[in-house]
């Protein structure tokens, strides 16, 4: 009987250590409400929405009436990988369809290297089918020169 007991108290000591260990655990910090925010209203982009933003990614922004080298998905992933001092954080994309002009608005929400938080702005138009930057300080810089051609190169 009284290694019954013995059993039964050291039993019920290994169970209170383990609750304790499970509770002493870290918790993942709170997430920030800005990232939360942006990815609420990225997780409300229509399917249609998505369509777009698909199609836009693999299409090459005008600024200027110049089109850019590369599309808008190759600039920001060589951002993401190749930029050394720049290296952004991919949040997401979101698009949503404007009333007024039935173009839509196209935003790359990212994070730079100082934590930062910025977004990309971009209209496209489908009836010309065309990408212009809509805010004027970073959808500009995913913009690239179009690389010039063989002959250019060699006839200059």
């Amino acid at each position: 009987m009284l290694r019954i007991g013995a059993c039964v108290a050291l039993l019920l000591l290994l169970v209170g250590c383990g609750e304790r260990q499970e509770s002493a655990k870290p918790k993942a910090p709170p997430k920030d409400p800005k990232i939360a925010a942006i990815e609420d209203r990225i997780a409300k982009t229509s399917p249609e929405g998505k369509q777009i933003i698909e199609k836009v990614k693999g299409m090459k922004q005008e600024v200027n009436g110049q089109q850019s080298g590369k599309t808008l998905s190759e600039v920001a992933d060589d951002f993401a990988q190749n930029k050394e001092p720049y290296n952004i954080t991919a949040i997401g994309w979101e698009a949503s369809q404007k009333a007024a002009t039935a173009r839509w608005k196209i935003i790359f929400n990212y994070k730079t290297y100082s934590d930062e938080l910025l977004a990309a702005e971009w209209e496209y138009d489908p009836k010309a089918d065309k990408l212009y930057p809509f805010e004027q300080k970073n959808a500009p810089t995913f913009w690239t020169a179009p690389e010039q051609k063989a002959q250019d190169k060699k006839g200059k």
